[in-house]
């Protein structure tokens, strides 16, 4: 283990070091503060990275452990009803601050859907109304993925679309608190669950989840898909991966988990029947396959509105500026961002954007360098593919939203905690951050 840990560390390490150089040289990058900046974010990505690796050389050493003690259906209704009530609470408190300090308009939901309309919403509600377009300036949003708009619909019937979408989010969001509850109960006892799922649920971008935009169904979806994984139940976390796929791009990439839990699996049947082991493997690859489905409807539907399967791409590179890049190039541009916010005294572009942008990613990757070691493989291998991702973004604006969906972050954060007065204090610590990420919102600064 101690040579191949060698090798590992070597050639990751090696690897890294080439990436990061030659991104430096093409940029003519000089010493400066985005250059450390960007060096940080690449070593603390290494290392998680690194145990990862190493991890998944020896995968039949991987803990397949679950708590022994289940509980009772009494038990698990009773905490799916606090968890409920606590999300209820959280939100109306949220809710009810938001509407007094934003300039509220005639009545409760109106004042809503005027502020949320600036956010990407108004997009969802468009396409749920008259779906996807071949022609035109509304051509364009079909890079946002057919879900959420198709459950909004479901939901809000013959009434308003805005209504059906407000109440879409809302079940769902809730929903997620059980959903978190019943995932993190399979590695931690019942107070540390529910504080587990607490933490998840006052994340600063989880904000986004009482918004009417679809990370409240993708977190939902996610949570459930990892769950039926962990159960074994394969083929339902492939389809529910799927349907996370249809929500969002990202959503493919929980192919990447469940794919590490059936090797778990593997090797864990292989140690006893080597034959019946083998057997498994074409159920897992069409599990896996399932799984793809949700990916290739989209193509589908972007074949059939514009002829190209990957018109999406362009469309999101043309008129967001968005695509494929490096994870510590957003690191360099951010803190060049903030540098020059903080140069002309613009604070509240600072507070709202690059900030929380750059607390984030480093705080994401500070829990995954402390957790890296007893972080669940699949887990931790999903996190960083799925960090590299979304924060590779070529023009990054959302990163607390985007990673707030990093559902193994919380159990970090609680294992940081330990205490029932620790939970306490950072529950509340971030539901302050959560209120005050929520009024600046409301409040139309940088919060996308």
């Amino acid at each position: 283990m101690t040579k191949t840990f060698r090798i590992i560390s070597i050639g990751t390490t090696a690897v890294a070091a080439a990436v990061f150089c030659l991104w430096a040289v093409r940029r003519s990058m000089e010493l400066s503060w985005e250059l450390l900046t960007a060096l940080c974010s690449l070593c603390l990505f290494t290392i998680p990275l690194i145990a990862a690796l190493c991890r998944l050389t020896h995968p039949e050493q991987a803990s397949l452990s679950i708590v022994p003690k289940k509980d009772s259906l009494r038990e698990k209704l009773t905490m799916w009803g606090v968890l409920i009530g606590f999300g209820v609470a959280a939100s109306l408190a949220e809710f009810v601050l938001v509407y007094l300090l934003a300039k509220p308009g005639s009545d409760f939901l109106s004042s809503f859907q005027e502020l949320y309309y600036r956010s990407d919403v108004g997009h969802y509600m468009w396409i749920a109304r008259n779906r996807y377009v071949a022609e035109g300036p509304d051509r364009l949003r079909l890079v946002f993925l057919p879900l959420y708009p198709m459950t909004i619909r479901l939901f809000a019937g013959e009434g308003d679309l805005f209504s059906g979408a407000f109440l879409t989010t809302q079940v769902f969001s809730l929903a997620c608190l059980p959903s978190a509850y019943e995932l993190f109960r399979l590695d931690r006892d019942r107070k540390s669950a529910a504080a587990c799922a607490r933490i998840l649920y006052l994340l600063p971008g989880t904000a986004f989840l009482r918004v009417p935009m679809s990370e409240a169904l993708f977190l939902f979806l996610t949570l459930n898909a990892v769950y039926q994984a962990r159960k074994k139940r394969y083929l339902a976390a492939s389809l529910l991966a799927a349907l996370s796929a249809l929500t969002r791009s990202l959503g493919i990439l929980l192919l990447a988990l469940i794919g590490i839990e059936m090797l778990l699996d593997f090797f864990s049947k292989f140690r006893q029947d080597k034959r019946q082991a083998w057997r498994m493997v074409p159920g897992f690859l069409g599990c896996l396959a399932v799984g793809c489905t949700g990916t290739l409807v989209y193509l589908l539907i972007n074949d059939y509105c514009t002829g190209s399967p990957f018109t999406f791409l362009t469309y999101q590179r043309e008129n967001w500026n968005q695509g494929l890049g490096l994870f510590f190039n957003t690191t360099a541009y951010q803190t060049e961002y903030a540098l020059s916010f903080w140069k002309a005294k613009d604070l509240e572009e600072l507070i709202s954007l690059s900030l929380p942008n750059l607390l984030c990613c480093f705080g994401a990757l500070g829990l995954l360098c402390y957790d890296r070691k007893r972080m669940r493989l699949s887990y931790l291998a999903w996190t960083l593919i799925y960090y590299a991702l979304s924060v590779g973004a070529t023009w990054l604006l959302s990163g607390p939203r985007y990673l707030a969906m990093l559902f193994p972050l919380a159990l970090s954060i609680q294992r940081l905690t330990k205490t029932k007065a620790g939970d306490l204090i950072t529950e509340t610590a971030l539901f302050a951050i959560q209120t005050g990420y929520l009024l600046m919102l409301a409040l139309d600064m940088s919060v996308y």
